[in-house]
């Protein structure tokens, strides 16, 4: 059976720039035509898949990116296949669980994933790894200091949150995620590799944004996510960085570094690190240092946490993961210039020529 494949290099919307930051809108709006080869062909089902795919858009984000990425003369990467079919900021194995989550899920949830056709998931595997390897390069180009999500989100809860009975929960007009997968005592997989502490998005950043959302009538608000989340884009970025960080300041060997920071963009629990990593291996190259590294990162002391912050102070890298609340939609261009007034002043940049039309 013959399934849409992925463009040879652009499996995603691309806009370039040259600014420092990569601006990614993983969930804006994508059109239903894209997904509608992958399931089953049946009336219901089709009918089905379009509900499931609206129900899952991030709207408005993907005019947000467009102004941000127009101030800030930043590249730009957005999905073609809809979140509802696929979602690039999940790992593309979710965690189990007896219910499914919607940080828990994996990059196909449980609906798709039992209604695609015969041959369908390799097809959408190959999408998947050549849309991250497109926004790896991006993020490696040279200059590129910051990764930026743009999101938006429920007004009164997620999906799940209704799906399960849940009541609403109104939520505030804008806020800043900074969850991460090792933000826990308990991490698995390459999060162990990691301070369960480490943030990418400083206290500046948050501080400039809040002012520059503020002036463009959107009130910043709590996160209402729990500070574990899932391997997002951004936490990729993160975590790449800091791996290529110790192995410039030989906490790792040089292949050790590369090979930890190929899998963050790749394969988050991978099974060979896991087992060097937790001692039920010998260390063999490339995985030479894992074990010692994840045992200062579990130590009951504030080392783990000295050495994030000197990685943060000495990369120069940030990330930012922000959301509109879904109601302000007609506002999403306004939005977006926010967020990238916000960028431009914690970056010290320039003001550029011309303006957004702010319209949504």
């Amino acid at each position: 059976m013959s399934f849409p494949k992925p463009p040879a290099s652009r499996p995603l919307g691309e806009q370039p720039g040259t600014g420092p930051v990569l601006l990614v809108a993983p969930h804006a709006p994508a059109e239903l035509s894209a997904a509608a080869a992958f399931v089953d062909d049946t009336d219901a089902v089709q009918a089905a898949l379009a509900e499931h795919v609206e129900n899952w858009h991030d709207l408005g984000s993907g005019v947000a990116l467009q102004a941000a990425a127009a101030l800030l003369r930043a590249p730009a990467l957005w999905p073609i296949l809809p979140r509802g079919l696929m979602d690039l900021n999940r790992g593309w194995q979710g965690r189990a669980e007896e219910q499914e989550s919607l940080f828990g899920k994996g990059a196909l949830d449980e609906w798709v994933a039992s209604h695609l056709k015969e041959g369908a998931g390799p097809v959408l595997q190959d999408w998947y790894r050549a849309s991250l390897a497109q926004i790896r390069t991006a993020a490696g180009e040279a200059g590129v200091r910051g990764f930026v999500e743009i999101h938006s989100y429920g007004d009164l809860g997620s999906t799940y949150d209704r799906r399960c009975g849940g009541r609403p929960v109104r939520r505030a007009e804008a806020a800043i995620v900074c969850a991460t997968p090792w933000a826990t005592a308990y991490p698995v997989g390459l999060a162990r590799l990691l301070p369960g502490d480490l943030r990418g998005t400083p206290w500046s950043l948050q501080q400039q944004l809040g002012e520059a959302l503020g002036r463009h009538g959107f009130e910043l608000g709590p996160s209402p996510y729990p500070a574990q989340g899932p391997w997002c884009l951004s936490a990729r970025f993160l975590a790449a960085r800091w791996f290529e960080w110790l192995g410039r300041q030989g906490q790792l060997p040089a292949e050790t570094a590369a090979h930890l920071a190929e899998l963050a963009w790749t394969d988050e629990h991978d099974a060979a690190m896991e087992a060097a990593a937790t001692g039920r291996a010998p260390e063999l190259p490339p995985l030479l240092g894992v074990r010692s590294l994840a045992s200062s990162m579990a130590e009951w002391s504030h080392e783990a946490g000295r050495l994030g912050d000197a990685f943060v102070r000495g990369s120069s890298c940030f990330t930012l993961v922000v959301e509109m609340r879904n109601d302000r939609e007609a506002e999403s261009g306004l939005f977006g210039q926010a967020v990238a007034e916000g960028l431009r002043k914690f970056l010290e940049l320039p003001s550029v020529v011309g303006k957004s039309s702010g319209k949504g």
